[in-house]
C-alpha cells in the first residue's frame, strides 16, 4: 500500500484557478465539472482537484515533470460526487511500472484549506533502492 497526502490553501490557489493556466493543469472534463459554479466554489473545487493530483503524484513516487504531466492525472466525481482517479500517459506508465492498482482518494475542505489523501495497492512491490543488509562474522569464522 502506498499513501500520498497534500494540503492546499484555497486562497493561494485562487489566482491559478481564475487564470488561463488552469487549462494546462486540468483536463477538459475536470474543467467542465467546475463550469457554472459560483467563483468561490469553482476555486475551492479546482484547489481540491489540484491537491488530489499532488497526493496521487506522491503515491506514484514521482514529481510533475519527472515523466508525469498534470493532465496525466484526472480527478473526476463519481455518480455520488466522490473523487475518482483516472491515469493516462506517464502517470499510467509509472503506476504500471510500480505495480500500483486500485487508487482511492479522499478530499476534505475546511475554512481556507483542502486536504487530499490518495492510496494505491501494490500488486508486486517495487524493489527496494537500499542494499541488502549484511552480517559480519569474526575473522575466520563462517556461519
Amino acid at each position: 500500500m502506498r499513501l500520498g497526502v497534500d494540503l492546499q490553501s484555497v486562497s493561494r490557489f485562487r489566482g491559478i484557478a481564475l487564470h488561463r493556466i488552469r487549462r494546462i493543469l486540468f483536463t477538459e472534463r475536470e474543467l467542465a465539472e467546475a463550469e457554472g459554479l459560483a467563483v468561490d466554489r469553482l476555486v475551492e473545487r479546482l484547489a481540491g482537484r489540484f491537491s488530489a493530483k499532488e497526493a496521487t503524484c506522491k503515491v506514484l513516487g514521482r514529481g510533475f515533470g519527472q515523466g508525469v504531466r498534470w493532465r496525466d492525472i484526472e480527478i473526476l466525481a463519481d455518480r455520488f460526487g466522490a473523487p475518482e482517479v483516472r491515469l493516462s500517459g506517464g502517470a499510467h506508465a509509472r503506476a504500471h511500472e510500480a505495480g500500483l492498482t486500485r487508487f482511492q482518494l479522499s478530499l476534505t475542505h475546511q475554512a481556507d484549506f483542502v486536504v487530499a489523501v490518495a492510496i494505491a495497492e501494490e500488486t508486486c512491490p517495487a524493489p527496494q533502492d537500499t542494499p541488502q543488509a549484511t552480517t559480519s562474522h569474526p575473522q575466520g569464522e563462517r556461519p
